[in-house]
């Protein structure tokens, strides 16, 4: 039961986030703002560290699983530190370790125990996680100026340096030593949201357009899935993988969540259209759509962030509202049907969720349903 306040309907008074991400297991969260970062178990929500700057605020906060050890880069009105520079964060010495500068600003920075990924505008640089650092490589993208990249489990991805192209980079030491790059054609348009699934098998892949979603194993670029979010365009905000990389959440500026099956085709629960099996139809006619979807609010403020507290638990973080709220899947109990013209899990119509597509009849039940069971504010920020 959700026993907490209502939020204040002034949305200026609510707690402003710089930024927010989660950790590699996705069992912790950490959050920047104006005068510092605060770090919480994912479910329930529960605060761990809570560290305040008295001189300026963090726009880029980066865990590496539930060690001592944090990325830190600076944002707000005043910055900690230099946006150019990354601070690796002792918070067991509470010292910065460790920092690497760099000529231009940077956007995104990842880690794993033995790397560190510093994304720039058109530049992606790994450096073995050392006293010092030791700079490993360097990979030229396209432009990138939200910083689109993603790691998992040795497997790192960002746009290549041709429009709707990706390129994958295997971070192990066998890869490294066969210098394993794979370039793949993922999509017509610019790139625009990418994630790596836990166990790094799994990539990925939204364009600008907003309305296909692409699956690519990691290990041989094979095309695995197809998904369709809707027929018109959107901006897709995030995708994340669940933690056994079985379901895939996707959010988009229709404020609509999406959940789909990455599972093989022949045991998908994905809602696929009528003609999906007869031969030589274009490629619409194969997609998948999400199994179960939910139009999220009308009166959300900017990019949501997804993670996932279990395989059926989806949580969100809105940064500008300073909130974060937690769906769970789970079977329908009223045997709600939905007629066929209605099961596309689109976002038309003004994006409610529910694309009006005829032929997505192959199940005209709606045997999932996305349930919101609390919420909690970071309202101490």
């Amino acid at each position: 039961m959700n026993l907490h306040k209502p939020l204040n309907a002034n949305a200026s008074s609510r707690p402003h986030l710089l930024c927010a991400s989660f950790n590699q297991d996705q069992e912790c969260l950490a959050i920047g703002h104006e005068h510092g970062f605060q770090v919480f178990n994912t479910d329930p929500m529960e605060r761990r560290v809570k560290r305040e700057f008295a001189d300026g605020g963090i726009g880029i906060v980066q865990m590496l699983h539930r060690t001592n050890y944090l990325a830190l880069v600076g944002g707000g009105r005043t910055p900690k530190y230099p946006q150019n520079k990354v601070i690796i964060w002792d918070d067991l010495k509470n010292i910065a370790a460790l920092s690497l500068e760099f000529l231009s600003p940077v956007l995104q920075v990842l880690l794993s125990r033995t790397r560190i990924v510093v994304c720039l505008r058109n530049k992606v640089y790994v450096y073995i996680f050392s006293s010092p650092p030791v700079r490993l490589s360097v990979y030229e993208t396209i432009d990138n100026p939200t910083g689109i990249c993603a790691m998992q489990n040795n497997r790192l991805v960002f746009p290549g340096i041709t429009e709707g192209h990706i390129q994958i980079v295997d971070l192990s030491p066998q890869g490294h030593d066969r210098n394993l790059i794979s370039i793949v054609r993922a999509h017509k348009g610019k790139i625009k949201c990418l994630a790596v699934s836990h166990d790094g098998s799994l990539i990925a892949s939204a364009s600008d357009t907003g309305t296909i979603i692409r699956i690519y194993s990691s290990a041989n670029t094979t095309l695995l899935h197809e998904f369709r979010r809707g027929i018109d365009r959107a901006v897709i905000h995030c995708l994340s993988f669940s933690p056994s990389s079985n379901r895939l959440a996707l959010l988009s500026d229709k404020d609509t969540l999406h959940i789909f099956d990455t599972s093989p085709l022949s045991g998908s629960s994905n809602r696929r259209h009528i003609l999906s099996k007869v031969p030589l139809l274009p490629r619409y006619f194969s997609g998948e759509w999400s199994f179960v979807s939910s139009r999220i609010s009308d009166d959300r403020i900017g990019r949501g962030i997804l993670g996932w507290a279990s395989d059926d638990a989806i949580v969100i973080i809105w940064t500008v509202e300073g909130l974060l709220e937690k769906y769970i899947i789970q079977e329908r109990k009223d045997g709600q049907r939905k007629s066929p013209a209605t099961l596309a899990g689109g976002a038309t119509n003004g994006g409610n969720g529910n694309a009006k597509i005829g032929g997505i009849g192959d199940q005209s039940i709606e045997q999932w349903e996305l349930v919101r069971e609390s919420w909690r504010s970071f309202d101490d920020v």
